[in-house]
């Protein structure tokens, strides 16, 4: 028996037949801590999380007869929305034990809780200070320009033709980017400059951004920064006409521990194109 933000769960001793409802979070805190996987859900895994290809990606959203037909006896499941039919929390919960994650929760916290549930301490351990030793060494070279320089991550979205801010404090919560730059000591753009989510209109990129030394660009593989590199006011900022832009490919916005090496590489990348 456990304690979780759902109550006292009795769980498995030694889970073997886990289900990840997100591929993002559930999934990585899963592969992190060595768990007997047998399926996973919402989107497909990122190229930078190493899921077997024997584990197979089931119905988004999930369909719930399709999990019940694998028998799980553990499933991991975001709190997002629990009644949604992205999360469906609430109804997981008729077909096997289910230990949630929280996306406004620093990716550390919601895979040491997982490791504490199932008794795998060891498991976080080793990847928290590989994590912390990789990012105590980006620190250390790029310390004058994390010192100076105001950064944002952002994608775009050429359909609404806005920028999404992802800074801490939106509407999305503590989303990747913003604590890895946060775990690098770096300032970012504050959310109350921002609209609810984090969205900026092109006519108001000057005013929001155009102070940023920086801008880590995150492709979500819908060619967002070719139609963006067409915008003039794009064009004006200051760390536009500076090159100090990075694109970075696939969609980082929330994940786990794999996710966050995938950023420090990210902002590492950007930091180099800074002035020394």
């Amino acid at each position: 028996m456990v304690e979780t933000p759902l109550g006292r769960v009795e769980i498995p001793a030694e889970p073997r037949r886990v289900v990840a409802i997100d591929s993002r979070i559930s999934l990585e805190m899963a592969l992190a801590l060595a768990l007997p996987l047998i399926g996973y859900s919402h989107s497909r895994a990122r190229p930078w999380v190493p899921v077997p290809a024997s584990v197979p990606f089931l119905a988004a959203p999930p369909d719930l007869e399709q999990i019940l037909m694998l028998e799980p006896d553990l499933i991991l499941c975001p709190d997002t929305s629990p009644h949604s039919e992205w999360w469906p929390l609430a109804r997981l919960r008729r077909i096997a034990p289910v230990l949630p994650s929280n996306h406004r929760t620093h990716w550390r916290g919601n895979l040491s809780r997982l490791a504490g549930w199932l008794a795998r301490t060891g498991a976080f351990e080793r990847e928290a200070a590989a994590y912390d030793e990789r990012i105590a060494a980006l620190r250390r070279r790029h310390a004058p320009a994390l010192r100076r320089s105001l950064l944002t991550a952002a994608t775009y979205d050429p359909l609404k033709r806005r920028l999404m801010v992802r800074s801490d404090g939106t509407g999305y919560g503590f989303v990747m980017p913003a604590q890895v730059l946060a775990d690098l000591g770096g300032r970012g753009v504050e959310a109350g400059r921002l609209g609810p989510y984090g969205e900026v209109a092109l006519e108001s990129l000057g005013g929001v951004l155009g102070q940023v030394d920086g801008i880590l660009l995150i492709d979500l593989g819908d060619g967002a920064p070719t139609a963006l590199a067409r915008e003039p006011l794009w064009q004006r900022l200051r760390a536009v006409r500076a090159g100090q832009v990075h694109v970075t490919q696939g969609n980082s916005i929330f994940g786990s521990v794999y996710t966050a090496h995938h950023l420090a590489g990210a902002w590492d990348a950007l930091l180099t194109r800074m002035p020394s």
